[in-house]
């Protein structure tokens, strides 16, 4: 099974979770019913009944998988919490350190964890251990790169 079946959507298109106000439920749900996958954004601060709003909107407008995109640097334990409830298809995570704990709750709340790192020398060795991750890179460039969870 490639990481669509994985991740549960159809073509092999990611609409990134491009500000609060942007990737909003329509967008997100115009994206899943198309075949791809869309991302709501987290705001950066907590706001867990914003995070359980909008998951509820997107659901109320497709029945596809959709994730929800978190920065960890900022404030995020409670939205997290509120994610992982609500059990949406992806967590989308950047710019902080994944923990095992994080990694485990998440498996066990039925969440895929899709880690998104600047540069594969900034990725840390103890997500890579955790995560068992499959990282699909193009040659030589150092970028966004897109990860699987078995």
């Amino acid at each position: 099974m490639g990481w669509r079946g994985v991740l549960g959507f159809e073509y092999g298109i990611v609409q990134a979770p491009l500000g609060p106000d942007i990737s909003g439920p329509e967008l997100v749900a115009a994206v899943a019913n198309a075949g791809g996958l869309g991302l709501l954004r987290a705001p950066d601060w907590e706001d867990p009944d914003h995070i359980r709003k909008i998951i509820r909107e997107t659901r109320a407008l497709t029945d596809k998988p959709f994730g929800i995109g978190v920065v960890l640097e900022f404030p995020h334990e409670e939205n997290i919490k509120a994610i992982l409830k609500e059990k949406v298809a992806v967590l989308q995570l950047y710019w902080g350190e994944c923990t095992k704990e994080l990694v485990l709750e998440a498996h066990k709340a039925g969440v895929k964890i899709v880690p998104q790192v600047g540069a594969m020398k900034k990725q840390r060795e103890p997500m890579m251990l955790v995560s068992m991750l499959l990282w699909f890179k193009a040659g030589k460039q150092e970028g966004t790169l897109l990860a699987r969870m078995p």
